[in-house]
């Protein structure tokens, strides 16, 4: 039995599957379902012995899936992502149970191994169909894959809490510069420490603690952790290699800054080329941080696979090849305009 309706939705993020008394009952936004055991056990019939059990693992197991896409909303929209999470359950829903029945659809038109012998079913007939309801299957799987991937990224456009602050990222420039600053003075604190490690003489350990304590500002037991390491080999102190470590993250980050913003100071330069694949336009977008190359219409396989070996990846939402705005990708969009012009690449 299935009942389909459609009862206003307030956008409250809350689980919306439902297994029990053999029916799962699923409601998400506009979208409202009922499905009982009985209704779709027949898919199995010719693959189990209880196909009542297969029925009843399959509603359990949608129902889990359908709820943790709405846990894994619930955690974005709770760390700060911008989301209509309403919408977004809703459209996930909607099309997970589409290629869910699609799924079990394609294995009801399977058998058991067991009698495709026996029953003179065609066996490479039988083969084919379960390669097929295997790939089905599968499609659901990679579904929630995606969609947990796409909503972060509606979510967190510029990179979620916690992720490598990206080019693209307006506040990029700021937020550098403050990892910058939050690092240094970490080195420097780190100096200090050692200096007042060594400049307590003797074997007093409380002496050392509080000649750190002064130095830095850190808590007894922060400092007493430097002074005392966990194992003893490791001895008192911030090791040299620690020290050297975050100088090169400190140049690395003082290094992308001056070409984040040199990219931005230089705006967006365009170039067209005439190519054997027909015009193509290279943009080098600043604000972005991407190369991007546009053709009119899209290219042959042939071209494509250039533009992939190059590292350039097709960007749906911005009808463009594109890969990061450096040095490196430059010289890749140099390379794939030579070829495209018949002329040896450097």
């Amino acid at each position: 039995m299935e009942q389909h309706t459609n009862p206003d939705f307030n956008g409250t993020v809350q689980p919306v599957a439902v297994f029990g008394a053999d029916t799962l009952t699923i409601s998400a936004g506009g979208f409202s379902l009922s499905l009982t055991i009985k209704a779709i056990e027949r898919h199995w019939d010719a693959l189990s012995h209880f196909p009542d059990r297969r029925a009843r693992m399959e509603l359990g197991a949608l129902g889990e899936r359908v709820n943790a896409f709405t846990a894994h909303v619930t955690a974005i929209v709770a760390r700060g992502g911008i989301l209509d999470a309403g919408a977004e359950i809703e459209r996930f829903t909607v099309r997970h149970v589409q290629l869910t029945r699609r799924a079990w659809a394609m294995e009801s038109r399977c058998m058991s191994w067991f009698v495709v012998g026996p029953a003179r079913f065609p066996v490479d007939r039988n083969r084919k169909r379960q390669a097929s309801a295997d790939n089905a299957f599968r499609t659901v799987s990679d579904h929630t894959k995606a969609a947990r991937a796409a909503v972060e990224r509606i979510a967190f456009p510029h990179g979620a809490p916690g992720e490598p602050i990206r080019a693209s990222n307006p506040d990029a420039p700021a937020l550098i510069r403050a990892e910058i600053e939050k690092r240094q003075a970490a080195h420097a604190m780190m100096k200090a420490a050692n200096v007042a490690i060594r400049s307590a003489k003797g074997k007093d350990v409380d002496a050392k603690v509080q000649a750190v304590v002064d130095a830095t500002g850190w808590r007894e037991a922060t400092a007493r952790r430097c002074v005392v390491p966990s194992q003893e080999w490791m001895g008192s102190g911030f090791p040299a290699y620690q020290l050297a470590g975050e100088l090169a993250e400190i140049k690395r980050l003082a290094t992308r800054l001056a070409t984040i913003e040199a990219n931005r100071e230089r705006g967006t330069v365009e170039h067209e080329h005439n190519t054997t694949a027909g015009r193509l336009r290279v943009v080098e977008n600043g604000d972005a941080a991407r190369i991007q190359m546009f053709f009119d219409g899209k290219p042959e396989a042939a071209t494509r696979d250039l533009m992939k070996r190059e590292g350039f990846r097709w960007a749906p939402s911005e009808g463009a090849w594109q890969r990061h705005l450096n040095n490196a990708g430059r010289y890749s969009a140099s390379r794939v305009v030579s070829a495209l012009q018949g002329e040896p690449s450097a």
